[in-house]
């Protein structure tokens, strides 16, 4: 009877064992355990290792429990029938060996694992690692007589995952609400929608476009050059949208030394570089790279046909990234958000804002998929040219025109949701 006992325990033991374990490594975080292998650490490379070869875990795991679980309730009746007799021991074993395996092998490992899995599949990591190694020979043929029974059964198709880890990696960033980590999680969803943007999402419209006459005179044009913000200013011809070339300040200046500061004869347009044009439905994961293996910073945006649209720079694509990068050139009206919150819980919003700066400022939900501006937004939904103090609704916003030049809102003033249901 002694032994009998002794033997139960150890038996329950082993589901508690097996039962926590499977929880923990099913819910280890596979990223963590990568980067302290980097690290150095051992028992988070067999924690990976067994992770990815997960279906020889998972045989080991439930080939262990069902024979512990098994002999316990072998075991358990045994002793019940030797106490109770016949009738009494079965009923009594049964409940008694539900409960407790259910209590203290399942519902209690299994709660204590998902609390700490990381923590304790290191800890268990060179045991399952022994244990797999073991029971390797039963664990491949009960593998292989399953994969045979669901091949013949049609049950092997895999899921077209398609970018699970992407949808994860959002899903993951999106149940982070903490306020200390909300710059690192904007910047983190940035990044995954570089493949979603557009570069005219992002660019600088061509109606806020710094640019010289090529034809205009040397010693002018130089200095205009040299006097505005920019490093690098489109030069054209005839039109404005006709773009000859794009002048890097840094190079004229080289230019200007090596010809001894003389304008009379110098030629500008031989300093100046091709202009690159892209098309406005470039995303900018896209351009990025192109950025990269080009080694330029700076393209001019055309539509489907031919005509301008706008610039688009490499410091574009890290703001859609970081947020506002300003510098000492910057006026600080063109770098900030160009958004006042008033007393009052209205903002008033520059037309040429962008709805993504807006939405991940204020934790909005505005679309952007028909325009990239505010004011864009604004004629696309009333589906008209708005006069000056006129008020529209959507999308729980109120929005009324403050200011207009010619065709074009510059001013906004919006009421958000809350304000209105306030």
């Amino acid at each position: 009877m002694i032994g009998s006992v002794i033997v139960l325990c150890f038996c329950l033991f082993l589901s508690f064992f097996f039962s926590g374990t499977e929880t923990a490594f099913t819910a280890a975080s596979l990223p963590l355990m990568n980067e302290m292998e980097k690290k150095g650490n051992r028992r988070a490379k067999i924690v990976t290792s067994i992770k990815t070869r997960s279906d020889r875990f998972l045989g080991m795991i439930l080939f262990g429990n069902n024979v512990v679980n098994i002999a316990a309730t072998a075991i358990t009746t045994s002793i019940c029938i030797t106490l109770l007799g016949q009738r009494w021991g079965v009923f009594t074993s049964t409940f008694v060996v539900s409960f407790v395996i259910l209590i203290f092998c399942e519902i209690m490992p299994k709660t204590y694992a998902i609390r700490n899995p990381n923590t304790i599949a290191l800890f268990v990591a060179p045991i399952v690692q022994l244990l797999t190694f073991l029971m390797a020979p039963i664990v491949t043929f009960v593998n292989t007589v399953v994969k045979n029974i669901m091949a013949m059964l049609g049950l092997l198709k895999h899921e077209k995952l398609g970018e699970t880890a992407k949808t994860e990696l959002r899903g993951v960033l999106n149940m982070q609400t903490s306020e200390s980590i909300r710059s690192e999680k904007n910047m983190m969803k940035s990044v995954l929608d570089l493949s979603e943007v557009e570069v005219h999402e992002v660019m600088t419209y061509r109606s806020k476009i710094v640019s010289f006459d090529a034809n205009m005179d040397v010693k002018s044009l130089i200095s205009k050059v040299l006097n505005c913000p920019y490093t690098r200013v489109p030069l054209w011809k005839d039109t404005k949208n006709n773009i000859v070339g794009v002048l890097n300040t840094k190079l004229l200046l080289r230019a200007l030394q090596a010809n001894k500061g003389n304008v009379t004869d110098f030629d500008v347009m031989s300093v100046a570089t091709p202009p690159w044009f892209i098309p406005e439905t470039t995303t900018l994961l896209t351009q990025l790279q192109a950025y990269r293996r080009r080694r330029e910073h700076f393209a001019i945006v055309v539509d489907e046909y031919g005509e301008i649209q706008g610039i688009v720079t490499l410091e574009d694509i890290l703001e859609e990234i970081v947020g506002d990068i300003i510098d000492e050139t910057d006026h600080p009206a063109e770098s900030c958000l160009n958004a006042i919150v008033q007393a009052d819980g209205t903002i008033i919003v520059d037309g040429a804002a962008s709805i993504r700066d807006l939405n991940r400022h204020f934790g909005w939900d505005l679309p952007d998929d028909e325009a990239s501006t505010i004011a864009g937004l604004l004629l696309f939904e009333s589906e008209r040219i708005p006069k000056k103090g006129a008020s529209y609704s959507f999308y729980g916003f109120t929005f009324k025109v403050l200011d207009k030049k010619g065709n074009r809102i510059t001013t906004l003033l919006m009421t958000p949701p809350e304000k209105e249901n306030g």
